[in-house]
């Protein structure tokens, strides 16, 4: 079986973290490497993922003296040793068959970078537009020959991680685009395993409002679309659970795996 490492960059996220850790410990297939990298938190995140040390075999828990997903990602790349990286938001949902067919993938398609689809955090109409929209721009990325794998789910084998130079610790805002980009570069091509595999957390949208959200992306997409750069700076991105309230973040129905 290919040996999977799950890195996940979490920032004050005591409140959503379990959720994550909590569908990791119900995977149908259990070879896998996790390590969360806690970017000094605030609140009790780093206690929060050392309680779940006893439920999956061989959890690490780091802390980076620097909240930043490139650095995050990165540290916890060095703190692994899985042929595959599997980089995973800490405010997703992964689904029990998520291993398991990450697994299947690896060893039927040869492939170097994947993604897969994903579904909303709620049963609401609205929301599952909003996906659709969001797993169609990342198949049309391929298309236009602007590959992103996204942040909430990135899978690349080591050794092309490792070519890359991993991720730009210094962007705030596009690290997955720019990584993505510097993949391709070396003839790798970004593959898409079509099958809902985990839940997105709809959590920004709801704070910002899917205009503004969109917005941002639009103008990012524009002009990836017309110079193959993205955007490096957003303000209004900022990194971190602290920014969310757990109530007002609820998805409408709880499609919390069992």
């Amino acid at each position: 079986m290919t040996k999977l490492s799950l890195v996940i960059p979490a920032l004050n996220e005591e409140r959503f973290l379990p959720n994550l850790l909590g569908s990791l410990t119900r995977q149908s297939k259990q070879d896998f490497e996790v390590v969360v990298v806690d970017g000094s938190s605030k609140d009790k995140t780093v206690e929060t993922a050392r309680s779940f040390q006893s439920q999956l075999q061989g959890l690490k828990v780091i802390v980076s003296a620097k909240a930043s997903l490139g650095l995050q990602r990165n540290l916890g790349a060095k703190a692994t040793d899985g042929e595959w990286l599997v980089f995973i938001d800490a405010d997703s949902i992964m689904l029990p068959y998520f291993v398991e067919r990450v697994q299947w993938f690896i060893d039927t398609h040869d492939p170097r970078l994947f993604t897969s689809w994903f579904r909303p955090d709620s049963d609401v109409s609205g929301d599952a537009l909003f996906t659709l929209i969001a797993n169609s721009f990342v198949e049309g990325s391929i298309h236009f020959r602007r590959p992103i794998a996204p942040g909430p789910l990135t899978i690349v084998r080591r050794d092309v991680f490792d070519r890359a130079g991993g991720y730009n610790e210094e962007l705030t805002f596009g690290e997955d685009y720019e990584f993505t980009r510097r993949v391709s570069e070396q003839g790798v091509a970004l593959q898409i395993l079509r099958e809902t595999l985990y839940e997105y957390s709809l959590r920004r949208i709801r704070r910002d409002g899917k205009f503004r959200f969109m917005s941002l992306y639009a103008r990012a997409s524009i002009r990836v679309l017309f110079t193959g750069k993205n955007i490096e700076r957003a303000p209004s991105y900022i990194m971190g659970g602290q920014l969310y309230d757990v109530k007002q973040n609820a998805p409408a129905n709880d499609t919390m795996p069992k």
